[in-house]
């Protein structure tokens, strides 16, 4: 596991306390509105940006995932408020610190992505390097524990995957099947 010298399109804004680095191509889903990182000065935003987006690469590629794509932010989306900028990290300045937090990551999956759903699970990396899907706490429906081990003789770990989006879709599933006993 490990990137060098690998670099990310973002943009600087000026935010009530200072200024934020937003990566909206990596960062699809929140990017455009929440900033990765701030802080007061520019200098201090973009070295704490450096940071931020090591750990989140790590992330991705500890969850088996693949670097995400480094595309560049379309220049018609961009608007006065927004300094293009680039930020270059690398694995190597923070990997000390990356593989000390590491082993405790883990993953939250809701059932549908639903995080108000009585269904949710937590998935842990095994010593094999996959994840080992968990229901977190009790199920919220009354089931046999006979029926239940025969729907999943794995229980409490629902399934073993390599990716969350496995986990998501076999969670899922599993509920569904749940709820029709």
């Amino acid at each position: 596991m490990t990137f060098e010298n690998v670099v990310y399109p973002a943009f600087i804004k000026r935010e009530e306390e200072g200024f934020g680095i937003h990566f909206p191509t990596l960062l699809p889903k929140y990017g455009w509105e929440f900033s990765l990182c701030s802080d007061h000065t520019k200098k201090e935003a973009v070295q704490n940006a450096e940071k931020a987006l090591a750990y989140l690469l790590a992330g991705a590629l500890y969850d088996n995932e693949d670097l995400p794509s480094q595309a560049p932010i379309p220049s018609e989306l961009v608007t006065e408020e927004m300094e293009l900028i680039s930020i270059k990290t690398s694995y190597s300045d923070y990997a000390k610190e990356i593989e000390e937090h590491l082993p405790g990551r883990h993953w939250h999956i809701y059932f549908n992505r639903d995080e108000k759903s009585n269904f949710q699970a937590v998935a842990y990396k095994n010593k094999q390097g996959f994840w080992d899907v968990k229901i977190d706490g009790d199920l919220p429906v009354k089931i046999e524990q006979k029926k239940l081990l025969q729907l999943c003789p794995t229980y409490p770990v629902v399934c073993t995957v390599r990716r969350r989006a496995e986990a998501e879709e076999l969670f899922d599933s599993f509920v569904l099947r749940l709820e029709k006993l």
